[in-house]
């Protein structure tokens, strides 16, 4: 005898609106509208944006969506939660290395050289999403050419990051994060509206390529 199991509700919209409150705040740092002293906050929000990102993950795999759960646990756990993390490292990690005998400040770098692998695990999912909605899959590139100029930017040793060149990418990089995040939130109202009123509110773009169903949003990203 097979157990019925109740599906569980779309979190989709929840993930959406995390995933703009977390890029509102790097944008508001990469683009200088807040100082560095704000780091501290900036990381409470990454840490609050992983954590939904997460249950939204979870509960799409939960209900059977591969690729919603692994697009979400990526944006989650890899995108906000271990920056999240390093920004903890980097703000009360110093006093431990330094009993430890270790005297150089942390940095980066390690995350530049894995950023780059993200970009590219992100960049996977472009196919995917070119089967829903060309609005999403433009948000999604959006992220991953941010996230390979950051991951360049962070490459640079310590003197470098501070030319105005590289300030610049800094500043780029801000803007689309920040442009690409605000997408996310409109599809999200989109999802919402859709729902709630049972009707299609805000159009969220056709599918680029044959094969996905027309006006359909992608799963949290």
């Amino acid at each position: 005898m097979v157990e019925s199991r109740a599906m569980w509700g779309d979190p989709s919209p929840a993930g959406l609106f995390a995933i703009g409150a977390g890029t509102t705040g790097v944008w508001a740092v990469l683009t200088g509208r807040v100082g560095l002293q704000d780091l501290p906050m900036l990381t409470v929000w990454l840490l609050a944006v992983g954590f939904v990102q997460t249950l939204v993950g979870l509960i799409h795999l939960r209900n059977g969506d591969a690729v919603g759960g692994s697009l979400n646990l990526s944006f989650g756990i890899l995108f906000f939660g271990a920056p999240g993390l390093t920004n903890v490292v980097l703000l009360w990690g110093g006093r431990p290395l330094e009993e430890a005998g270790i005297t150089a400040a942390p940095g980066y770098a390690i995350n530049g050289w894995v950023f780059l692998l993200l970009g590219l695990i992100l960049a996977s999912f472009l196919p995917i999403l070119a089967r829903h909605s060309w609005l999403s899959t433009l948000a999604v590139a959006a992220f991953v050419v941010a996230i390979w100029l950051l991951a360049l930017y962070y490459l640079q040793p310590a003197a470098a990051q501070g030319k105005p060149g590289w300030m610049l990418v800094t500043l780029l990089a801000g803007w689309v994060i920040g442009i690409a995040g605000l997408t996310m939130v409109y599809l999200g109202i989109a999802q919402v509206l859709a729902v709630g009123l049972g009707r299609a509110v805000l159009p969220v773009g056709g599918p680029l390529v044959r094969g996905g169903v027309p006006g359909a949003a992608p799963h949290g990203a």
